[in-house]
Order: structure tokens, then C-alpha cells, then sequence
């Protein structure tokens, strides 16, 4: 499934959608991948950040919450200030609360 989120989000007024380099290429967490090879699953993420932060976005939106939760994991530690969330937030008219990762009130 790809193509239907987008089509999704680009009904929602004030949100600009930009395609991230190398969306289909893993984060690195891919379930006990990120345990049976920490290093190499850390570069995989801090190259992906790095992907991420080369848009100009201010949020990362994604549909898979393993990823997200890898992401934010790795932008936290990095100090970056993007926010993570995914799909179903946005099209649910929720993304006004604290993103992944972010400190604050649970729903």
C-alpha cells in the first residue's frame, strides 16, 4: 500500500507532502534485526534521519510504528527537533497532542 495515504493527505488543507529519498529503504529496526545488529541498524537510522532532515520537513509521517518508534528513538538522540507521527494521526484530525516520543498528556 502506498499510494492510498498520499491520496489521503493531500486532501488535508495546509499539508505539504515531500516524498523522503529512499522511502522503501529500512530504517534498520526490521523486528530482532536491530538486536542481532545494533551497529549496523544504527547507521541504517542515522542515515535515514539524515534523509529526512535533507526534506526541510518539520514532521515525518509514516504508517508503520516500529519505524516511527525507531525514528524518534534516533532523532532524540541526535537532538533533532522533527516530529514523528504517524498517518492515522494526521487523517484523524490528531496530531494536535504531543508527537512520538515527545513528552506530555496520554489520550
Amino acid at each position: 500500500m502506498r499510494d492510498q495515504p498520499r491520496k489521503l493527505l493531500a486532501g488535508i488543507a495546509g499539508l505539504s507532502l515531500k516524498e523522503l529519498p529512499g522511502a522503501q529503504i529500512c530504517c534498520g529496526f526490521g523486528g530482532t534485526f536491530c538486536v542481532k545488529y545494533p551497529d549496523i541498524s544504527t547507521r541504517m537510522a542515522a542515515d535515514k534521519v539524515k534523509d529526512v532532515e535533507s526534506t526541510g520537513a518539520g514532521t515525518l509521517l509514516a504508517g508503520d510504528l516500529g519505524c516511527l518508534l525507531n525514528m524518534t528513538g534516533r532523532m532524540t538522540r541526535e537532538g533533532r527537533a522533527i516530529q514523528v507521527r504517524h498517518v492515522a494521526e494526521v487523517l484523524a484530525g490528531m496530531a494536535d497532542g504531543p508527537a512520538i516520543g515527545q513528552p506530555g498528556k496520554s489520550r
